[in-house]
């Protein structure tokens, strides 16, 4: 959780977070008028944003996101709903910032080489799902509203444009002449000798991200065999699930006082 709220707590980071609600808010209210669904969705290029800022600012991108949508809405999509919105759009951009210092140790986010084309391509599909999922599914459950169609537009919006807008304009950012300086989590040295407590502490890190897929993948189905959440008891449970595991990700980070050796006493 101090991760996540380190935006506010120094003056760049916080700079950060306004130029990037001024950067959605550019991208996405001129779009407004481009209704896909009345009072829900548009076109929605702004949907490259996430990703890449989330990538590069980590926690300010992901507040930056959430609040440049929120105010978005306001002009034309506000509503209760706008709640959802909110949260999203935060996953959308913290998402990916977690699973790439997940599977990547270290490295800073790039795409130079083959692999982390891949790395990115699949994160950014991981996100689009989550997105997707709090989204439509939250919809359902809290008002009553299933629109299938809205799932899979939202799916396509956060997938396509992270790929064919985002990933060029990330290219540039993290070129050598740019000299960017990416958010990176603080450095944790890990003992090898650490106690099984600890050890087992540590594979929630794995644990918490490979539930939170699966249960984004069971959902995926049962969406594309035509079932709803809040009608069909099996998807209900599997939400719930889903929500758990993207919370538990989001603000699990490790602890220092966890990663000394045992004593020799």
């Amino acid at each position: 959780m101090r991760e996540i709220l380190s935006p506010f707590k120094t003056r760049e980071k916080f700079k950060q977070v306004i130029i990037c609600i001024l950067i959605f808010l550019g991208m996405a209210v001129p779009f407004k008028v481009m209704v896909l669904i009345p009072g829900l969705t548009e076109v929605r290029p702004v949907n490259a944003v996430p990703v890449v800022v989330g990538l590069l600012l980590g926690p300010a991108g992901a507040w930056g996101c959430a609040f440049g949508n929120l105010i978005a809405d306001v002009f034309g999509t506000f509503s209760n709903a706008s709640i959802l919105g909110f949260f999203g759009n935060f996953t959308a951009a913290y998402v990916p910032y977690k699973l790439w210092h997940l599977i990547s140790g270290g490295t800073e986010p790039n795409v130079k080489s083959g692999i982390n084309l891949i790395k990115y391509i699949i994160i950014s599909f991981i996100s689009a799902l989550s997105t997707a999922i709090i989204l439509a599914c939250g919809l359902d459950i809290f008002f009553r509203k299933w629109i299938p169609g809205l799932f899979w537009i939202i799916l396509f919006n956060d997938f396509c444009f992270p790929l064919f807008l985002g990933l060029p304009v990330f290219i540039i950012i993290i070129s050598d002449d740019i000299n960017f300086k990416i958010t990176m989590p603080e450095e944790i040295s890990i003992d090898k000798d650490i106690d099984k407590d600890n050890k087992r502490y540590l594979y929630l890190k794995y644990f918490l991200p490979t539930l939170m897929l699966t249960s984004e993948l069971i959902i995926l189905i049962m969406i594309v065999i035509g079932k709803q959440m809040s009608s069909y008891i099996p998807m209900y449970i599997t939400g719930a699930v889903f929500i758990i595991a993207l919370l538990s990700f989001i603000v699990f980070r490790y602890e220092n006082k966890l990663l000394v050796k045992k004593s020799s006493n």
